[in-house]
């Protein structure tokens, strides 16, 4: 068994803005993950074209050392935390595949070991067990790249898999941008057994309430931006009804269909319903990024975000080997 569910981001904004609007968000936010030997680097960002389709290969890594818990950087040998995504954009449709580095360390195998130590020597209940093994997983999965923001972007669709659980751990993303207001039923065009168990997640990006606060910041608040080039915002707590009767403010859904499998007895549903937690989370807090920086990108054009791809692609180098440790880590979690 999987667990599904579809994410409906709804956006002031048409799909022709938003593939600038992400790009140039994916920029910026690689610039703020980025310094002192962390971060984004960008090997490759060139246009590709395979039976038929057209659109931009990139290929990525992702330097993850100061994003997991301590006690796996104590563990985790030189290079096992760096990872590879590959990328064909083919807007509105995006595969990405990610894979650890050729030096990678599969650290599964070296928790459940200590986790049974621990139960051993400390004569630990099966309670505590359970506990402190979903613990350990979990942090292994942050380990393995699955909970870091940036490696699961929304611009990208990415299949997360653990070498060590195989076809038992998975998580998937698949996305459709449609100009509506994610009124549309089963737009991935699953059977009907699959669709109807699926649970359908709407996200309000003006809501106070969806955002922890810790990442709550007041200027990247949709309730409180207004855009000086557009006009658009600040978005009222009633804002996607709003939006139905005026006909010239644009509007656009991304529809983020996230299957994520974890066949673990006593952990399924705990991780599963843990991973589909933090996919929320991104999908929320990005969105809300992005529609608060539009003065920023609503007047560029495609041209202009791929000189400034290269140009970011030069930046992040040089932040990586001389600016300090920047963005989100284990602690701010």
């Amino acid at each position: 068994m999987v667990l599904i569910k579809e994410y409906r981001v709804v956006l002031p904004c048409s799909v022709e803005e938003y593939q600038v609007g992400q790009l140039f968000s994916v920029a910026e936010a690689s610039k703020n993950e980025t310094g002192g030997g962390e971060g984004i680097q960008v090997l490759r960002n060139e246009p590709y074209e395979k039976d038929g389709e057209k659109g931009q290969y990139t290929h990525k890594i992702y330097h993850l050392k100061s994003k997991v818990p301590g006690f796996v950087n104590m563990f985790a040998p030189e290079g096992s935390l760096v990872f590879h995504e590959k990328a064909w954009n083919a807007y509105p449709y995006c595969k990405t595949s990610e894979s650890p580095s050729p030096y990678h360390f599969n650290l599964m195998p070296f928790v459940l070991s200590m986790v049974k130590y621990f139960c051993v020597t400390r004569n630990w209940s099966f309670i505590f067990f359970q506990f402190e093994l979903m613990v350990l997983l979990i942090c292994t999965s942050i380990c393995n790249g699955v909970f870091f923001p940036i490696l699961l972007m929304p611009n990208v669709d990415p299949v997360v898999e653990n070498e060590f659980m195989k076809d038992d751990f998975f998580i998937k993303i698949e996305t459709w941008h449609k100009p509506d207001l994610g009124t549309q039923e089963n737009v991935h065009k699953l059977d009907s057994y699959t669709w109807q168990n699926v649970a359908v997640v709407p996200i309000d990006i003006a809501d106070r309430s969806q955002v922890s606060t810790a990442d709550y910041k007041p200027d990247e608040d949709p309730a409180k931006f207004k855009s000086v080039k557009t006009g658009r915002g600040p978005l009222s707590p009633t804002w996607k009804k709003e939006l139905v009767t005026k006909t010239d403010c644009p509007r656009m859904c991304a529809y983020k269909l996230v299957t994520v499998k974890f066949k673990w007895w006593g952990l399924q549903t705990k991780v599963e319903n843990f991973i589909h937690e933090q996919e929320k989370r991104i999908f929320n807090n990005f969105h809300r990024q992005l529609f608060c920086w539009i003065d920023k990108w609503v007047e560029l054009n495609m041209e202009d975000i791929r000189r400034m791809e290269a140009e970011t692609q030069k930046e992040l180098d040089e932040l990586r080997k001389k600016g300090e440790i920047r963005g989100t880590s284990a602690a701010d979690d």
